[in-house]
């Protein structure tokens, strides 16, 4: 981040922060901006999640939102903004005139209270499904084995795979092995839940598997911020759908409003290639 080091006057989001300081389960962003090289990914992003909201990010590929999940995360660094999630500011300490990046200890500290399920499982193939739900708590927070491996059994339940502990990721389908995935980032008690295109990679008939467990999540009042192409989901779950393209947010508000009432002429283009 660069921007972010210089004073707190010449920081474009300043202005617009207005001393805001999230609570438990927030995501705050103001001005967010985002470049690799020369391209710009994220641009002026205003992001406001709630305390149990769902927001659905929608838009072509390319169009910024698996980056922003990213930056949400603190898997990468922002150029300019302000990004706040649980009430703290992400990988960054404010002082009277600048920002400083915190110590790497404690921006991991920070990301265990945020979870994360990619498009891809990327579980540990050398570990049972109990195993790998188990590995965060264990190795990261120092639980006791035992108590840690009924915690994966009961989450392993929760997401419809009691019975399946002993299973390998080779072993279980597509649909299974996201499932895991949602279970182990559950174990690490999230304030936060990320989804990055989580039924991009699973055959069509695993979708509704892992949708179920989703739809579960939010009944539950998990806070959300889910990037996909389930429009129907979108639609049915989100309190907020934000429409990207180009690394700008096009159009965002009401889930029904957005997809099915769409103001913007380039949202509107999207959803008739997308709600076929």
């Amino acid at each position: 981040m660069t921007d972010v080091s210089n004073d707190v006057t010449n920081n474009p989001a300043n202005s617009v922060t207005g001393g805001v300081t999230g609570g438990v389960g927030t995501v705050y962003a103001r001005g967010l901006r985002k470049s690799f090289g020369d391209r710009v990914v994220l641009d002026r992003i205003d992001l406001d999640v709630k305390c149990g909201e769902i927001v659905c990010l929608i838009g072509p590929s390319g169009s910024g939102k698996s980056t922003l999940l990213r930056c949400v995360n603190g898997l990468e660094e922002v150029d300019r903004g302000v990004l706040r999630v649980n009430g703290e500011d992400l990988g960054f300490r404010e002082t009277d005139n600048a920002y400083q990046a915190l110590p790497r200890k404690e921006l991991a500290a920070q990301r265990t209270r945020i979870g994360m399920v990619f498009q891809q499982f990327n579980l540990f193939p050398n570990m049972t499904a109990r195993e790998n739900v188990m590995s965060g708590p264990v190795l990261v927070k120092g639980t006791p084995k035992r108590e840690a491996s009924q915690r994966a059994d009961s989450l392993l339940a929760s997401v419809g795979l009691e019975g399946h502990g002993e299973h390998y990721p080779w072993q279980m389908s597509g649909g299974q092995q996201q499932r895991v995935a949602i279970a182990r980032a559950l174990a690490m008690d999230p304030q936060v839940m990320l989804f990055d295109e989580p039924t991009s990679a699973l055959d069509p008939e695993r979708v509704g598997e892992v949708l179920a467990v989703m739809k579960d999540l939010a009944e539950r009042g998990m806070t959300m911020m889910v990037a996909t192409h389930e429009m129907g989901f979108a639609k049915e779950v989100a309190d907020t759908v934000m429409f990207m393209d180009g690394g700008l947010v096009v159009e965002q508000g009401p889930s029904k409003n957005v997809i099915c009432n769409p103001k913007e002429p380039r949202t509107q283009k999207f959803l008739e290639k997308v709600l076929v």
